[in-house]
């Protein structure tokens, strides 16, 4: 070969890799397609939009499905705004039937469940999803919102014999598509809190075609409406792309103080999504997510807890490393709560009133916080987290750190030094952080003479155990879905168990304050009916409620339009990458 042969040849290799090194680092080129790296805490068990209740799970499939509405992205207190829906829906005068127009001319992602054709969003596709919800073999997480108030819901599964291909035969009186365009809902009753029931990922539009060609088993597909379409797991990471057909959709204009004064609204009236694929890479090691945010491939990271102390120098400046790497550095309240969980149908600690107390009195609540978060979040006192109406702010907790209270409790449970019971504690992931958790609540419990036992358990099984009511005792904890206490107290109810009542906790008065609470549209009785829920948890302890989470966030410069919320998941729409 000539020499200058070999040199072109070498200066084309040379070319490759510095081309490779700028699209895998920097994530775009001149003109060419821009990629955005985000990280997941662990894998995914569903993406059925009727399973699907991870903070995980939710975060990847909102950016591919649609529900009918969605919280305006730079306003706080939230505020709900139509989505696929072309307006907030007509509400006849007892306030029981919703009339709900569909914006016109919306594809869905291209599937060979649709044969080579368009598909365009229809009023029976929501029908499909709430039948397929009210179905028990699917034991959707969903399913409980809409028990008893939409009609005809708990009578499906048995009408179609709880048989999927019965259902387009079968018809559900509360959910009716009078035309293509025009979804009619009919309650049993006034909800206040149907409008954030209907921006949730659980009320998306699936067709029949899909239920049809896939057995109604969705696990591992995601087909909407969306600005991002599904490509599927890749390896480590779940993958996307902008999908070409997304009907004309722009940032919005206009925002709250904190929108204003941090310049989220430089892209107001552009045109969305910007960016033109993601990758969520699975990383549930804390120190990989990490290292791979250091190695810029993941571009923006939710610091793990036990890396806070990375964050800053003894000064209590931007650590050198991260300036370094050029990185932005923002803190964000989220709507998030941590509590200890006892299984009340377990033999020692449900039924052992004072073994509860013992525990809730040998926790030192200031050090806990201290260990989990590097004082961050603050201690809780409510079941309710700030910015939930009902929250109380001055509310005194009714536990406190108490050793020598928590072994009188142990002696009234019956338990003396040569007679001590042992008890499980699961963590809710395999993470340093669980761990870390788990080994000071058995430091905790241990000082009282208690024995603990930790069980280490992944997040899935974790989910799957707490569900079926197998676990002793462990900490659980809660990212709001919509912002009203009603949304966290469902997991108290009777009648949720077994599922996301993990406590397996049952009491008839706070069955019925439920109830009741759902029924209620006046802010101040809802109010009362809360604390009043609140008050016989208290004194029933399945829960006892720890601290508020909060989030750090980093992030590299070129990532703009950045907002953290814990209920705002399709949020990846709104970012730009800029250098």
């Amino acid at each position: 070969m000539k020499k200058r042969n070999i040199a072109a040849l070498l200066l084309l290799i040379g070319v490759c890799i510095f081309g490779y090194f700028v699209f895998t680092k920097f994530k775009w080129g001149a003109s060419g397609p821009s990629l955005l790296s985000l990280s997941l805490d662990n894998s995914i068990e569903s993406l059925d939009p009727a399973k699907a209740y991870s903070d995980d799970s939710l975060v990847v499939s909102s950016q591919v499905m649609e529900p009918l509405y969605q919280y305006h992205y730079l306003k706080r207190p939230y505020e709900i705004q139509p989505l696929v829906a072309e307006a907030l829906p007509q509400i006849d005068q007892k306030g029981l039937i919703l009339k709900i127009k569909l914006k016109s001319g919306i594809a869905f992602h291209p599937h060979p469940a649709f044969k080579g054709k368009k598909r365009l969003l229809k009023a029976q596709d929501f029908v499909v999803q709430f039948k397929r919800l009210a179905m028990e073999s699917l034991k959707s997480p969903g399913k409980s919102l809409f028990a008893g108030l939409i009609k005809g819901f708990d009578e499906f599964g048995k009408n179609i014999n709880e048989d999927w291909r019965n259902i387009p035969s079968t018809d559900l009186p509360g959910v009716e598509a009078l035309n293509d365009q025009t979804l009619v809902i009919r309650m049993t009753r006034h909800e206040p809190n149907m409008i954030y029931y209907l921006a949730l990922n659980f009320v998306v539009p699936v067709p029949w075609e899909l239920v049809e060609a896939l057995e109604n088993k969705l696990d591992h597909i995601l087909v909407g409406t969306g600005p991002y379409e599904f490509i599927g797991l890749t390896q480590n990471y779940y993958e996307m792309k902008k999908f070409t057909k997304y009907r004309p959709d722009f940032y919005p204009s206009s925002g709250d103080r904190y929108a204003n004064v941090e310049k989220l609204l430089d892209s107001s009236k552009e045109k969305i999504p910007f960016i033109d694929s993601i990758r969520f890479y699975i990383t549930s090691q804390e120190a990989e997510r990490w290292d791979m945010f250091l190695n810029h491939d993941i571009d923006l990271l939710t610091v793990p807890k036990s890396f806070i102390p990375k964050l800053y120098n003894s000064n209590g400046e931007l650590s050198s490393e991260l300036k370094d790497h050029e990185v932005k550095l923002k803190h964000f309240p989220i709507l998030a709560n941590r509590w200890l969980a006892f299984n009340m149908k377990h033999p020692l600690v449900g039924k052992n009133d004072f073994l509860r107390r013992a525990i809730a009195y040998a926790i030192d609540y200031s050090k806990y916080v201290q260990v989990l978060s590097q004082n961050t979040n603050l201690r809780a006192n409510s079941i309710l987290v700030p910015g939930i109406s009902g929250y109380l702010p001055a509310k005194a907790f009714r536990f406190k750190y108490d050793p020598s209270l928590a072994r009188e409790y142990l002696k009234q449970a019956g338990f003396t030094k040569d007679k001590m019971p042992t008890i499980v504690y699961s963590t809710r992931g395999n993470q340093s952080i669980q761990l870390t958790e788990a080994e000071f609540i058995k430091a905790q419990l241990e000082a009282i003479g208690l024995k603990v036992e930790i069980e280490v358990l992944d997040f899935t099984n974790f989910i799957r155990k707490g569900r079926a009511g197998e676990l002793m005792f462990f900490t659980d904890n809660w990212l709001f879905d919509y912002p009203d206490g009603e949304n966290i107290l469902q997991l108290l109810v009777s009648r949720n168990f077994p599922g996301i009542n993990k406590s397996a906790y049952s009491n008839p008065r706070i069955d019925s304050l439920y109830d009741e609470l759902k029924q209620t549209t006046n802010l101040d009785q809802r109010d009362r009916i809360i604390h009043q829920m609140e008050e016989i948890v208290f004194d029933d302890l399945p829960w006892i409620p720890m601290m508020y989470e909060s989030s750090f966030v980093i992030q590299y410069p070129e990532i703009k339009n950045f907002r953290k919320s814990s209920i705002i998941r399709n949020y990846v729409k709104y970012l730009k990458l800029e250098r």
